[in-house]
């Protein structure tokens, strides 16, 4: 990594309008992201595959769900690809299309009593297709905010505008499907209401298409394709290869930091939801709530981590976020157990809080460990990889894990030593905060 300097040219975006183009484009991608697991988890099973056994049927919608986890890193290559050649703006409108497209085609999909087969294996497509655009949202959006020339100091911060994304997707996701809930009947949600939030994304789809075709390029890129035109700097052919070549240390980190993020926030929103119903004796309204409750200081510890990071080297907040969650969830199930609402809530704010912690950061971390050519790659692979094999595992083993052992303390061990692997990654190779455009 080289220090920061600054671009002599500037785009005419404003931050405020980056901020937005990027900011509203991940929310939406995340919202049906969240929308198809919601639905996955309660009305697509019968739909799609009807089965005389709820179970078997419920089982199967999930592995579609899961199928997302696996694709993104592909995603996240392919279109890290045409995101270092060809341009940060261009690729994130390609993969707004592609979810927005895709989510769009569920709401509209016949169901398996109409087209046998056939409705099953689309909707696995159009999940293949979301999980595809998801990873490679990430790594653009958050260039997009971060090599804006007019961040400067304050990198931290606004890179916590795109780690914000994703509890205000969900949060959105959950309210469109309560509302829908409230409008209709249950017979009414299981036949055709379960559609209205995949079409609703439509018209989000269409505004965050709208104010990403106002931008331009980042500065950052603009440089690097003024460096290409003149030789100063050829860009690389194969911008996946060139990374493992230059940043092998880097990809490796990139992959170990976020596995604390993607295990501490799916073992609370997923695992920890599931386990206040069944363990904790609360009726499927009372954990969604703590779940939204716990969402908001989830955001709010985002912006503390982002702020925090621009004050103090950008490890400092992240480390605190993996130990104080690392020793927390070792109390998160006590007081979930306990029946207390009030306690259950406070375990699922306290966990949440940790996670924003180190959340908030991450934006600008993982962009600082490549350099400009590789940076959408690297930060997509890596956020990626990390994601399909502790986001959508996380859960998974964690249930079979309590059920071999009975203890949640030794899934309170499991979530710890995901937190100290993460927290390796984070100190290896430490260096002080610095950047690199080239």
């Amino acid at each position: 990594m080289t220090a920061l300097t600054e671009v002599p040219t500037r785009s005419k975006n404003t931050l405020s309008r980056v901020i937005a183009a990027s900011m509203v484009g991940t929310v939406i991608e995340w919202y049906d992201f969240f929308i198809f697991g919601s639905m996955a988890a309660l009305l697509l099973g019968p739909v799609f595959f009807p089965s005389d056994n709820k179970a078997l049927s419920t089982m199967a919608s999930m592995a579609t769900f899961a199928v997302a986890f696996l694709i993104r890193p592909l995603g996240a290559v392919v279109l890290g690809h045409f995101g270092d050649k060809f341009g940060r703006r261009s690729t994130l409108v390609l993969a707004l299309l592609l979810m927005g497209g895709s989510t769009l085609a569920v709401g509209l999909l016949p169901s398996y009593a109409q087209w046998g087969v056939a409705a099953p294996v689309l909707l696995i497509l159009c999940r293949v297709l979301q999980g595809f655009a998801l990873g490679g949202e990430y790594g653009g959006a958050v260039l997009m905010v971060v090599e804006n020339a007019d961040a400067k100091n304050k990198k931290g911060f606004y890179g916590a505008f795109l780690s914000a994304a994703s509890p205000v997707g969900f949060l959105l996701a959950t309210g469109v499907i309560a509302l829908t809930a409230l409008a209709t009947t249950d017979e009414q949600m299981a036949a055709w209401g379960w559609r209205i939030p995949f079409l609703t994304s439509a018209i989000m789809v269409g505004i965050g298409l709208y104010i990403r075709l106002m931008l331009e390029e980042s500065d950052a890129f603009k440089e690097l394709q003024n460096k290409a035109e003149t030789q100063e700097k050829p860009q690389q052919k194969v911008p996946f290869l060139d990374m493992f070549r230059k940043h092998p240390v880097e990809v490796l980190k990139s992959i170990l930091v976020p596995i604390g993020v993607q295990a501490a926030y799916y073992m609370t929103t997923v695992f920890l939801l599931s386990f206040a119903r069944n363990s904790g004796g609360f009726n499927v309204d009372q954990a969604n709530s703590m779940v939204m409750i716990a969402a908001v200081a989830f955001l709010l510890f985002i912006f503390i981590g982002g702020y925090w990071s621009d004050r103090a080297p950008r490890w400092v907040p992240m480390s605190v976020g993996l130990g104080g969650y690392a020793v927390s969830i070792f109390l998160m199930f006590p007081m979930v157990q306990s029946g207390n609402y009030l306690l259950a809530a406070a375990a699922f704010v306290l966990g949440l809080a940790f996670v924003g912690l180190l959340y908030g950061p991450m934006s600008i971390y993982m962009a600082e460990l490549f350099s400009g050519s590789v940076r959408y790659t690297g930060v997509s692979f890596g956020y990626q990889m990390a994601s399909a094999i502790t986001g959508g595992l996380t859960p998974v083993f964690s249930v079979a894990l309590l059920e071999q052992t009975g203890s949640p303390a030794a899934v309170a061990g499991y979530a710890a030593v995901m937190m100290a692997i993460a927290f390796a990654g984070l100190m290896l190779r430490r260096t002080r905060t610095n950047w690199s455009k080239a």
